[in-house]
């Protein structure tokens, strides 16, 4: 007795694959950067030269979901920590790149700084739960120019388990690499051992953001996993239904995968099978709206069918304080995308649409992750747990107490907090 949300079923799944790869063949992506460009034309895309559009053939995205592998390995600069995506295992992520933390202290929201960072990666470190470290706030006290190399160091210093992050420029990754051969055992970058990946970030709809592109070419050249996540805003920067919201996402992913599966076959890639959604009243994003849950079925089937490794959000909330709000919103999206079974279940610590931090929040988020799962483990039905002899022993105004099922069984049978 386990139970369980399925994906999307296999006719709808289909539906959206099919037109995922019409917008690619018909519509096309923009690729704003001639690096890109040259690659996707030299394997047989049609490129606009004056607008940079790709129209991108369904045998290359075909062959690109060929190309990338199953089952993936996100390493831990202690390899204790590492984590395997693709055997069946789910692990808590942090959510990333917030602007703003709620001060436990004073009660106050204030801009993030890189302080924030090193104390939410150090107490993600001290969680079992958490198995991937993306940087969860930005260092609004750093400068521009070293924001994310900085926020990268502070990470890695931080913690031995895996670090997601973000690359803006082409001009930071030779930076990057240094950093990451700097914190290796061996003073060197190995991608069999990648304890580091990126988050690349597609932008709705239809196009790629030019800098990020660039450094994103040269990163998975250099063997970087890519966690491909489009950001759309459906009814906004996204289609308002779930399903054309769900086709867009798609076809956004899947043209970021065709390009690294050229630039670097088998190069490690992760679905993220999410988009957000724009509140009609106020255009505002909304993270935790009823249609984000049903976003997520269809794109986890989409991934399902393609055999890729998976990453969902949960424990999302809208509400920038701890209320009721914000409580039913992460208890919601928590479960819900624990029992459709993602590798990699993102969104831990967080507030206001992903952009507030509270460590109290990461806290109560790695309970409830623990509670999830054990719901998600389900109940054994077999003669050891009907315990119809130990029914009749004890009998009609007995008790339980004492017996010794109780004693054996309690513990592995009841959540503890």
């Amino acid at each position: 007795m386990v139970p369980h949300i399925a994906p999307a079923p296999a006719a709808e799944v289909e539906a959206l694959h099919e037109a995922s790869l019409r917008v690619l063949e018909e519509v096309g992506v923009a690729f704003p950067a001639a690096a890109a460009r040259e690659v996707l034309h030299d394997a047989g895309c049609v490129v606009n030269a004056g607008t940079g559009v790709v129209k991108i053939p369904r045998a290359l995205v075909e062959a690109a979901l060929e190309s990338a592998p199953g089952e993936v390995v996100l390493a831990g600069r202690d390899p204790a920590e590492d984590v395997r995506l693709g055997d069946g295992s789910m692990w808590l992520t942090l959510d990333g790149t917030g602007a703003s933390v709620l001060d436990h202290a004073s009660g106050e929201v204030r801009p993030s700084t890189l302080a924030d960072l090193a104390a939410a990666v150090r107490l993600a470190d001290a969680c079992d739960e958490v198995g991937v470290v993306w940087n969860i706030v930005s260092a609004c006290d750093a400068s521009p120019t070293t924001e994310v190399l900085e926020e990268l160091a502070t990470c890695l210093r931080n913690t031995g388990k895996h670090v997601q992050g973000e690359v803006q420029r082409a001009e930071e990754v030779p930076y990057v690499l240094d950093i990451l051969a700097a914190a290796s055992a061996t003073g060197r970058w190995d991608p069999a051992r990648p304890f580091f990946s990126i988050v690349y970030c597609p932008v709705p709809p239809l196009q790629h953001e030019p800098d990020m592109l660039a450094a994103a070419v040269e990163l998975a050249r250099a063997g970087v996993p890519m966690c491909i996540y489009s950001m759309g805003l459906a009814g906004a920067t996204a289609p308002v239904t779930v399903a054309g919201a769900a086709v867009q996402a798609n076809a956004e992913i899947l043209s970021a995968l065709v390009l690294f599966q050229l630039l670097r076959p088998g190069l490690p890639c992760i679905y993220v099978a999410d988009t957000g959604l724009v509140d009609m009243r106020s255009g505002a994003y909304t993270a935790a709206a009823p249609e984000a849950v049903l976003v997520t079925q269809a794109m986890m089937g989409l991934a399902r069918r393609y055999g890729l490794p998976v990453m969902a959000t949960g424990f999302t909330s809208d509400a920038s304080r701890f209320s009721f709000r914000a409580g039913v919103e992460a208890g919601t999206t928590a479960l819900t995308t624990v029992l459709m079974e993602p590798d990699l279940v993102c969104g831990a610590g967080m507030l206001a649409g992903a952009q507030v931090l509270s460590l109290p929040k990461l806290l109560l988020d790695c309970e409830l992750y623990r509670a999830c799962r054990r719901v998600r483990a389900g109940a054994a039905v077999d003669p050891d747990h009907l315990l119809v002899d130990l029914i009749a022993r004890v009998g009609p105004g007995g008790h339980f107490l004492a017996a010794r099922e109780t004693r054996e069984l309690g513990r592995r049978e009841l959540h503890v907090p």
